[in-house]
C-alpha cells in the first residue's frame, strides 16, 4: 500500500529474489549505475489490486517525473484500466505500442503467431517489484537513478525477469512512500518497510 492510493497484492510464491548492490567485479558479472535495488518477478496473471504512480514513469519514449498520479488497475495479473492526466494517456499509448510491435513481429515472421499473442498480453502484465536501496539515489525523472532512491518502490508493466511472461517493452513506473509487507503461507506477516522507511533489519534508512 502507499499513501497515493496504492493497493495491491503481488504473489511471488516459488520466485526469488534479484538484487543490484555494485558489485561488478566477478567475471560476467553486471548492472546499470547507479545501483541499489533488490526486485522479484510476481508470478504471472496473479496480481490484484491498484497501483498509483507518483513518482516517475518510464515511456517508450523515455522517462518523466509524473506530475499528476497514474492510476493503474489489475485484474488477474493484468493493466484493466488506466486514469489520471496526460501521463496516463502516455503510458497508456506505451503499452499499446508494445502491444503492436509483437503482432507486427508476428506478422513478419519474427514470431510465431502464438508467440505474438502471448508478447502482446504480456504487455499489460505486471513484470517487476523492487525496492529502491541506495541513499543517495533521488527521484530526477531519470529511471535508472529514480527506481533506486529510498522510500520509494518500483512497478514494471511488461516483461519479468524470470523469462515466463515476456514482452517488448518493460515500463518501470514509482510509487513513493510504500509500506510492503510479505505475508507467508502459516499467515505470519513481515513488513519490510513501512511508509517509505526500512525495516531496521533490512538496513534501516542508513
Amino acid at each position: 500500500t502507499a499513501p497515493g492510493g496504492t493497493d495491491i497484492v503481488v504473489p511471488v510464491a516459488g520466485r526469488m529474489p534479484m538484487s543490484d548492490d555494485g558489485d561488478f567485479t566477478k567475471g560476467g558479472s553486471g548492472g546499470n549505475i547507479p545501483a541499489g535495488e533488490v526486485f522479484i518477478s510476481p508470478l504471472p496473471g496473479k496480481s490484484e489490486g491498484v497501483i498509483v504512480f507518483d513518482g516517475s514513469i518510464s515511456l517508450t519514449g523515455g522517462d518523466m517525473i509524473a506530475e499528476r498520479p497514474v492510476r493503474v488497475e489489475l485484474k488477474g495479473g493484468y493493466v484493466a484500466a488506466i486514469s489520471g492526466g496526460k501521463e496516463a494517456d502516455l503510458l497508456r499509448e506505451s503499452i499499446e505500442a508494445g502491444e503492436r510491435k509483437a503482432r507486427d513481429f508476428g506478422r513478419e515472421g519474427k514470431l510465431s503467431a502464438e508467440e505474438a499473442e502471448s508478447y502482446a498480453r504480456n504487455a499489460r502484465g505486471l513484470g517487476e517489484l523492487g525496492i529502491g536501496l541506495n541513499p543517495a539515489a533521488e527521484i530526477r525523472g531519470n529511471m535508472l537513478e529514480d527506481e533506486k532512491a529510498f522510500h520509494t518502490c518500483h512497478f514494471a508493466i511488461g516483461s519479468n525477469y524470470d523469462n515466463d511472461a515476456e514482452a517488448m517493452i518493460h515500463l518501470d513506473c514509482l510509487v513513493k512512500n510504500p509500506t510492503i509487507a510479505v505475508r507467508y503461507p502459516d499467515g505470519t506477516e513481515t513488513v519490510i518497510e513501512r511508509d517509505g522507511v526500512l525495516d531496521p533489519r533490512f538496513g534501516g534508512d542508513k
